[in-house]
């Protein structure tokens, strides 16, 4: 099918999400937020502290490793990630691939913590929507999105209280991520052509971004080394899913990490 102009084919395993992330979106029709929400705000004060921050995933499956949980309720489990102290979720919306429900967003609030979008956000729309859904904040993927729908959807999200994190996965993504002068930017070490990951991609770019802007690790983050190696290179905060999915006790296992790097 095509994609939403401005909504650019990436030759890797990301366009047949993009294809079913852009006909849900169609299907769900125009949306408009009823005024500008104080996530922003509350975004970059969970993650602008001293401590490498955790935004804790709520997902039930990835393309990269299959189904995780079979949860029908994500509360709980967000519960669990606040007493271990996550200073914010990140929740997948994704339907087709990831298993996540807009209403998660909602299935998520009573914790309190400052809650992602964690979705492939491709329209005007999509940022309208996240605001009625009750998001702080959303992501923005360099590698799938064209200057100009990029710069839109960033000031969108912008004039509608949402921080935006900005996606990145090589050095030229990161030079158009940092002319947007965003709220943060995330450099994912997963490989989008296998899945793979690489961690020297995080320990590569996020020591480029500049003091303002905070830096989140992202992808391929299963321990306290992993962690360690992450904050060395300047990360603020560290965005962590699969590993705490697969975790007996998720709270545990966070406050364990945060007791480590302490």
């Amino acid at each position: 099918m095509s994609l939403p102009s401005g909504v650019r084919r990436t030759g890797t395993r990301l366009d047949p999400i993009l294809e079913a992330v852009a006909a849900r979106a169609a299907a769900r029709g125009p949306a408009r937020a009823t005024g500008p929400c104080q996530g922003r705000v509350r975004f970059q004060e969970a993650l602008g502290g001293s401590a490498l921050a955790f935004l804790a995933e709520c997902k039930r499956k990835a393309p990269s490793t299959g189904e995780l949980s079979g949860e029908p309720d994500l509360g709980e489990r967000a519960h669990a990630y606040k007493r271990g102290g996550a200073a914010a979720l990140s929740i997948l919306t994704e339907q087709d691939h990831f298993g996540g429900e807009p209403a998660d967003l909602a299935a998520v609030a009573a914790c309190g913590l400052p809650r992602l979008r964690k979705d492939f956000t491709l329209s005007l729309d999509m940022v309208e929507e996240s605001v009625g859904m009750g998001a702080d904040a959303v992501l923005l993927i360099c590698a799938c999105l064209d200057d100009g729908l990029l710069r839109d959807l960033a000031v969108c999200a912008r004039e509608k209280g949402l921080f935006a994190l900005v996606e990145v996965h090589d050095e030229e993504e990161l030079e158009r991520a940092l002319a947007l002068e965003p709220d943060a930017i995330g450099v994912n070490a997963r490989d989008l052509r296998d899945f793979s990951i690489d961690l020297a991609t995080v320990e590569t770019l996020l020591p480029r971004i500049p003091a303002g802007i905070l830096r989140v690790a992202e992808s391929g983050l299963h321990g306290v080394e992993d962690l360690k190696r992450v904050r060395a290179a300047g990360a603020d905060a560290a965005l962590v899913g699969t590993a705490l999915m697969r975790a007996e006790d998720p709270a545990r296992t966070l406050r364990e990490w945060g007791e480590a790097l302490r």
